[in-house]
């Protein structure tokens, strides 16, 4: 069986060559994963028993099969999606249609499917894994067949911080009614519940440790009137979340714009009604009346933060204003945090969770808003389209992980992603999620994919655990120092505009960050 290792930051494909039987050369931190990507010439049937042993003191290895996902529509030059190839290909990975391996199923969930052989291993390093460079082997049984894999690990003597004590924080929000759908279950039965463990435990695993839980349903008197809001749903999600170790819990949106350049914000539940009107103002008062004895009903005053709107604009800031004012009215000492487009919400919002295009575009009054003691996260999401740094599926897979770097850069402590598990009914043979007659960038919508036990990660999901990582990495040799830190990261990217392609340049830049730590 003919092999080659790639790694984990690059796209391999159903037809990629195999030009050169490699080891896999590692180097990791402890308490951290470290993984790469195994090719071979091997054709699988449907069934076929695949079982591997790893042996290496400390450290434990997961063995998935990667599994291909379709790629229908090629990113546009400036948002969504384009047909015109000759218009994007000076940055798109490939001409659409294509598969790409982006599925990574666990050996021990079911049977293998048919098709190539291709797995992605994962080696999670403990805490107190022995330092140095270790020689060992990864060996695959494929049928009948035995692939000896030589591996060299160099574990380094700093440790990443566990989720609990992390400095770098990360979004990727859970749909509950649409996770409810795609498993066929009902809300807040046991089988939901069962599912939706997975869902969480995986977002931990990803090392996301904020939720948003769903927002309160309005109780409406027989003439549709709203009279009262019930927190049920909410209240469930938020005590299982915190019991999954999550730091914070956020309650949901409550209102938006109908269009990005309204002056006014209408409530979610009655889109006629504006957020600064006095019907908006008696049912919002009620809205965080209630949400505040939920808070206080359930012990979460410590673990508590408030979403607001999602994406106010410039046009409609004051309007935001006067929203964040009822709400701070009613749960005192609340913290808001939403993920924004303006600069012009000082004292309404305690979280600016920023698109990494506005903050770039607006950078000097985010840098004077941080200087004045405000703080700053960044998002990603399906628009700007083209180069611009992003989690889509026909980008070079950096994209997936570098954006981390620069959140560091631009002394942003947290990430936020929409996209966690929206999908098509097609799923992984159509990664472009289709509404509103609009097709958004592949994988926009999900780096994860639901099964019927559970879910299983994208390389893009691992690839954005693996981000968080590098955060930790960056702030801890930040405080050794923050010139070389800098230095570091001006080597593989200098704007979500710019940066390098490259996963050679990233692995090498990354070995050189474990290296320049003390």
């Amino acid at each position: 069986m003919k092999y080659q290792v790639f790694s984990e930051n690059e796209w391999i494909y159903p037809d990629s060559p195999l030009t050169v039987a490699n080891m896999a050369e590692l180097y990791t931190p402890r308490g951290a994963d470290v993984c790469f990507q195994i090719l071979t010439d091997r054709e699988l049937q449907a069934g076929e028993k695949i079982s591997f042993d790893f042996e290496l003191q400390g450290c434990k290895a997961i063995v998935y099969q990667l599994l291909p996902a379709t790629v229908p529509l090629n990113s546009h030059a400036k948002m969504l999606c384009t047909t015109d190839y000759e218009s994007v290909k000076h940055f798109v990975t490939r001409k659409a249609p294509f598969d790409v391996y982006e599925i990574t199923r666990p050996l021990d969930d079911g049977e293998t499917e048919a098709g190539r052989a291709a797995f992605y291993v994962r080696i999670r390093v403990g805490n107190d894994a022995p330092v140095g460079i270790h020689r060992c082997a990864l060996t695959l049984r494929v049928g009948e067949e035995t692939l000896t894999l030589p591996v060299s690990v160099k574990i380094y003597n700093v440790r990443v911080p566990a989720l609990p004590d992390s400095e770098f924080h990360m979004v990727n929000w859970i749909y509950y009614d649409r996770l409810a759908k795609d498993h066929g279950v009902e809300i807040c039965s046991d089988e939901y519940m069962e599912i939706l463990d997975r869902y969480l435990e995986n977002q931990i695993d990803m090392r996301n440790d904020y939720l948003m839980i769903p927002s309160g349903k309005p109780v409406r008197d027989g003439e549709g009137k709203v009279i009262d809001f019930d927190f049920t749903h909410a209240e469930i999600i938020g005590n299982r979340a915190l019991r999954h170790g999550f730091k914070y819990i956020m309650g949901g949106f409550v209102a938006r714009f109908k269009v990005w350049n309204d002056p006014d914000h209408n409530l979610l539940w009655d889109r006629d009604v504006t957020v600064t009107s006095i019907e908006g103002y008696r049912q919002l008062k009620i809205y965080f009346t209630r949400a505040y004895e939920c808070v206080l009903r359930n012990g979460w005053t410590e673990h508590y933060m408030q979403c607001l709107v999602d994406e106010p604009q410039f046009p409609n800031s004051p309007a935001y204003r006067a929203l964040s004012g009822i709400c701070r009215k009613c749960i005192p000492g609340v913290i808001v945090n939403d993920p924004v487009e303006s600069s012009e919400l000082a004292g309404a919002v305690d979280i600016w969770v920023v698109k990494q295009a506005i903050f770039e575009q607006y950078i000097e009054d985010y840098k004077k808003l941080q200087a004045s003691g405000e703080t700053m996260w960044i998002y990603t999401c399906g628009f700007p389209g083209g180069y611009t740094m992003n989690r889509v599926i026909d980008l070079p897979l950096v994209a997936s992980r570098l954006p981390m770097w620069l959140c560091y850069k631009y002394d942003a402590p947290g990430f936020l992603h929409w996209g966690y598990h929206v999908h098509n009914p097609e799923g992984r043979r159509d990664t472009n999620y289709h509404t509103d007659g609009v097709s958004y960038p592949a994988g926009n919508g999900h780096v994860v994919y639901p099964t019927a036990c559970g879910v299983w990660n994208g390389v893009r999901a691992h690839l954005q655990r693996a981000g968080a990582v590098d955060y930790e990495l960056l702030a801890i040799l930040g405080k050794q120092d923050k010139a070389k830190a800098m230095e570091l990261i001006e080597r593989v990217c200098r704007t979500f505009d710019d940066y390098d392609f490259s996963a050679e340049a990233l692995d090498e830049t990354r070995h050189a960050l474990l290296e320049s730590i003390g």
